[in-house]
C-alpha cells in the first residue's frame, strides 16, 4: 500500500512543482523526472572527530582525500566554483552542528583554494542559528567568520519558481499565515497552501551543497540525520509532513530526487560527537549519546544508514528497541527513485 501511494503521488506530479507546467527554470527538467540514477559512490568513511578545530581539519581532509581516491567529487574551484554548507541547528544548543566542525570545513576548502565569497554558510532559521553561536547582532550582511550567512529571512533563501507540491493540507499556523497574507484570495491561498519552497540558495547556479548533519531518533523516519536536514531542515513549511508516518519519508526522498538538487551534492558528514538515540521527535537532553566519529558520505542515505547502527546500538543498551533499517520507509523510497540501495553501502576506516 505504501509503494502504491508513492507512486501514486509520482504519477499525479506531486513530486517537484517547478513554477512552470513542463519545464523547471534551467528549461531542462521536466516535472516528473525525478530518477536522476548516477554512477556516484554509495560508501561511507569514517573517521575519529574531535574537540579542536585542527584535530576536526585533519580528519575531514583525510576523509575528503580518502573519498576522492575512490572516484569521490573532487573539490576544486575551477570544477565547484561556489559552495554552499548547510548546517543543523534547529534543536540547539542542546543538538546541533558544532562551530567547532563547521570552522574545521571552512580551513579546509580555503586550503583547496576557496575565497570566503565562494563558500557560504547556511540553515533555515535565523533564530536557532544565533542560539547556536553562528550569528551575532541584529545586523546584515550576516557573516560566520567572514562567510555569508543565510537563512530563510533572506528574500534569496526561497525561489518562487522552485517548490515541492504536495496535496498534503498545511498546517493550522500555516493556514493562518496564508490567510494573513491573501486575506481576499481564496484561489492564490489554496495554490500558495500546497507549495513547499525549496531552498534554492543552496542548489541553483554554480552553488554545489555540502550537507553537515546531526543524528535524531525519528518514529517517522527511522533517522533525522543528512537527509533530512536537507530536505525538510530546509523548506518552509517542514511541519505538515513530519508527524506523517508514510509522507514525511516520502518527502525527504522526492525533494533529494530533484535533480537540480541531487546532481549538485558534494558530501554529507553526520557528526556523531552528540546525538539523540531516542525520544524522537522533538530535543530530549536524557537521550544524549556521544561517540567521536565522523562519518562522511557522498550520498546522504548511505550516511544515515551507517550512523542509525550506531543509535540501535545505545538503544539497545539502554532497553529500547532497535528501529530496524529495512523498515524505514525513507529508504525504501530512496531506492525506488533511484537514488541509491542504502544495503550495499561499504564501509572504511581511515588507517
Amino acid at each position: 500500500m505504501v509503494f502504491i501511494l508513492l507512486h501514486s503521488l509520482l504519477s499525479v506530479g506531486y513530486v517537484c512543482g517547478l513554477g512552470e507546467p513542463e519545464s523547471g527554470p534551467s528549461g531542462n527538467s521536466k516535472k516528473n523526472e525525478v530518477f536522476p540514477s548516477d554512477d556516484r559512490s554509495i560508501d561511507v568513511f569514517r573517521s575519529k572527530s574531535g574537540k579542536t578545530v585542527e584535530f576536526c581539519q585533519s580528519s575531514i581532509e583525510r576523509l575528503v582525500s580518502l573519498s576522492e581516491s575512490k572516484g569521490g567529487v573532487r573539490l576544486d574551484p575551477a570544477v565547484l566554483p561556489k559552495i554552499g554548507i548547510k548546517i543543523e541547528t534547529s534543536c540547539a544548543p542542546g543538538l546541533q552542528v558544532s562551530p567547532v566542525l563547521v570552522d574545521a570545513l571552512l580551513l579546509f576548502l580555503k586550503g583547496r583554494g576557496y575565497r570566503n565569497d565562494q563558500v557560504f554558510v547556511a540553515d533555515h532559521d535565523l533564530t536557532t542559528l544565533r542560539s547556536a553561536g553562528f550569528v551575532q547582532g541584529s545586523g546584515t550582511p550576516r557573516l560566520f567568520k567572514g562567510h555569508p550567512l543565510y537563512c530563510s529571512e533572506d528574500k534569496s533563501f526561497f525561489n518562487s519558481d522552485w517548490y515541492h507540491d504536495s496535496p498534503m493540507p498545511p498546517t493550522p499556523q500555516d493556514r493562518v499565515r496564508f490567510f494573513l497574507r491573501y486575506p481576499k484570495d481564496r484561489e492564490k491561498r489554496v495554490v500558495e497552501e500546497r507549495k513547499s519552497y525549496l531552498p534554492a540558495r543552496l542548489f541553483l547556479g554554480d552553488v554545489h551543497w555540502i550537507n553537515l548533519a546531526v543524528a535524531m531518533d525519528s518514529l517517522n523516519l527511522g533517522i533525522d540525520g543528512a537527509a533530512a536536514n536537507f530536505s525538510l531542515g530546509a523548506i518552509d513549511n517542514a511541519r505538515r509532513f513530519l508527524e506523517k508516518p508514510t509522507l514525511a519519508p516520502a518527502a525527504v526522498a522526492e525533494i533529494l530526487a530533484i535533480p537540480e538538487i541531487w546532481q549538485k551534492r558534494v558530501f554529507s558528514i553526520i557528526d556523531l560527537s552528540k546525538f539523540q538515540f531516542a525520544g524522537g521527535g522533538r530535543f530530549d537532553a536524557e537521550f544524549l549519546g556521544r561517540e567521536p566519529i565522523l562519518l562522511l558520505g557522498e550520498n546522504p542515505f548511505s550516511v544515515d544508514y551507517l550512523a542509525m547502527q550506531t543509535l540501535n546500538e545505545l538503544r539497545v543498551k539502554r532497553g529500547f528497541s532497535p528501529r530496524k533499517s529495512e523498515d524505514a520507509l525513507m529508504f525504501r523510497y530512496a531506492k525506488e527513485l533511484g537514488l541509491g540501495d542504502v544495503k550495499d553501502a561499504k564501509l572504511f576506516d581511515l588507517p
